[in-house]
């Protein structure tokens, strides 16, 4: 009986929360070929791109989306065979290897659909831009999201080979 009050009062209170949801829509999604984007990592005035230029880059984009999504869902479908084949008693390592390489292939063909796109937004850029782009990434412009080395600290776990120490 101790626990069923707080249960009750917690479901009352949870299910008041939808009448102080604020309903109203407060952002979009962009319309321009990415040019949100671009924007909010100051990519667009660094590099100075022209309105032809955003267009072009967005376009570029969303040819990109489209050619990949089929390879993608694919991609996802073989992992999640892959994991059923992981599931079972036992594991049919024929299957197993199969999917793998029907993994491999699909991650491969998505890699080099990603790579083109990039080589056809370079194309896009003049010069000037491309020498600023490379500068931007050399710098870190974007702030390295996703690339740490884990738990804040800064070379690696103590006694890695990063570090001179052994690993063992």
């Amino acid at each position: 009986m101790k626990f069923i009050r707080p249960i009750v009062i917690t479901s009352m209170l949870l299910s008041t929360l939808p009448a102080f949801a604020d309903t109203t829509v407060t952002a979009s999604l962009p319309k321009d070929g990415g040019q949100a984007c671009a924007n909010k990592c100051g990519f667009d005035s660094k590099l100075q791109l022209t309105p032809e230029q955003r267009e072009k880059l967005g376009s570029l984009r969303d040819q990109y989306t489209l050619s990949t999504a089929s390879k993608k869902a694919e991609l996802e479908v073989a992992h999640n065979e892959l994991r059923r084949v992981f599931g079972q008693p036992t594991i049919d390592k024929q299957a197993a290897l199969a999917l793998q390489n029907k993994i491999n292939g699909l991650k491969d063909d998505l890699s080099n659909q990603r790579l083109n796109m990039m080589l056809a937004s370079s194309d896009v850029f003049t010069p000037e831009q491309r020498a600023q782009f490379a500068k931007m990434h050399a710098e870190g412009a974007w702030g390295h999201h996703g690339h740490h080395r884990g738990m804040g600290r800064e070379g690696g776990r103590e006694g890695s080979r990063e570090r001179g120490g052994k690993i063992g």
